[in-house]
């Protein structure tokens, strides 16, 4: 069977503007927020333990955030860089295009100071180590390893099932909206339909969130998890320490010298 010329041309999209069609104007800004929230994000391999990764990374910005060293802002400089280097392609542009996003909000608050006081040279040096920080550690972490990682800092199990429970609805209902507005996107073709999908969409969202909600009690109860967290068996390694007790010492360092 030969399809007609017309359903074989293609037309470029032109989305309806107008209050009625905000979402679906905005779907793909929404499709890259939810990215983030990934739950299944490429994993980089790591010579540290979970937990030791956070102290690094809090030590670590406390260090640059008390520093007046230009040497040692340099070094740590360097070690970050090299950290970053050595990441895989996808994984290192992921690192740092989300550099540039944790980047953009500071300059934006501290342009008038800096057009006209001129601003400090170390602050503006700080900024991009601690965004460079962050940045790494958000990208090559997975959920399950920073639960695992506030666990062993003696976080309450009440605190880990929330932040649990709240990225998987986030992720759960982000793809369910997602869906949605394609499907009322694809009807709103061939005429002038006015869709009042505001209230629609949410009722039908809350909907599913109950829905959900008896499922995952359910899911849970069979799997007799009771909201424990079992603390991690793998412990610190030599590595580990040596890592904590030099940025520890360096950081006692800068305080006895004044910074």
């Amino acid at each position: 069977m030969i399809l007609p010329d017309w359903m074989s041309e293609e037309r470029p999209v032109v989305t309806k503007v107008g209050r009625n069609n905000f979402l679906i104007r905005n779907r793909h800004h929404l499709e890259a927020l939810l990215q983030k929230f990934e739950t299944h994000p490429l994993k980089v391999a790591s010579v540290f333990h979970p937990t030791a990764k956070v102290l690094l990374l809090f030590f670590l910005l406390v260090l640059v955030g008390i520093s007046r060293n230009l040497i040692v802002l340099w070094i740590v400089a360097l070690f970050l860089g090299a950290g970053v280097a050595f990441l895989p392609h996808s994984v290192l542009v992921r690192t740092l295009k989300k550099t540039v996003v944790l980047l953009i909000f500071p300059l934006v608050l501290y342009l008038p100071h800096l057009l006209l006081s001129g601003g400090q040279s170390l602050f503006l040096f700080r900024l991009p180590l601690i965004a460079v920080a962050i940045a790494y550690y958000s990208v090559t972490s997975t959920i399950s390893e920073m639960l695992v990682a506030l666990k062993g800092l003696h976080f309450p199990d009440l605190v880990l099932l929330q932040l649990d429970i709240t990225i998987k609805y986030i992720d759960v209902f982000g793809k369910q909206l997602m869906d949605l507005l394609k499907g009322i996107e694809a009807r709103s073709f061939g005429g002038n339909h006015r869709f009042r999908i505001g209230s629609n969409i949410w009722g039908i969202l809350y909907l599913k969130a109950i829905r959900y909600g008896e499922e995952l009690t359910q899911a849970m109860e069979a799997r007799c998890f009771v909201g424990e967290y079992v603390k991690s068996s793998q412990s610190f390694t030599w590595k580990d320490w040596l890592a904590l007790i030099g940025l520890v010492a360096v950081i006692l360092g800068q305080i006895m010298l004044g910074g």
